[in-house]
């Protein structure tokens, strides 16, 4: 938690993972053409697609819970 102080100051919003909105959602996910969504963690040449941005963020998280042992209760919408 120490190491994202720098970063945690300049949150202007976090949100609870449960209130984002899927235009929230889009800015932080890859659109690709005629699939869906794409998480930002996967490579580009992945065809693991989802529905909505929402979808698509979710798996992101997940992939970093498994990876890292990170949970995410918030997310970061604005940053200043």
């Amino acid at each position: 938690m120490k190491t994202a102080l720098p970063y945690l100051r300049q949150v202007v919003l976090a949100k609870a993972l449960t209130e984002v909105e899927e235009a929230e959602a889009r800015r932080v996910v890859m659109r690709v053409p005629g699939s869906g969504f794409q998480n930002y963690l996967r490579p580009l040449g992945g065809r693991q697609t989802k529905a909505t941005g929402i979808a698509s963020l979710v798996t992101a998280l997940q992939l970093l819970y498994k990876q890292n042992g990170f949970s995410a209760r918030y997310i970061v919408v604005e940053r200043g």
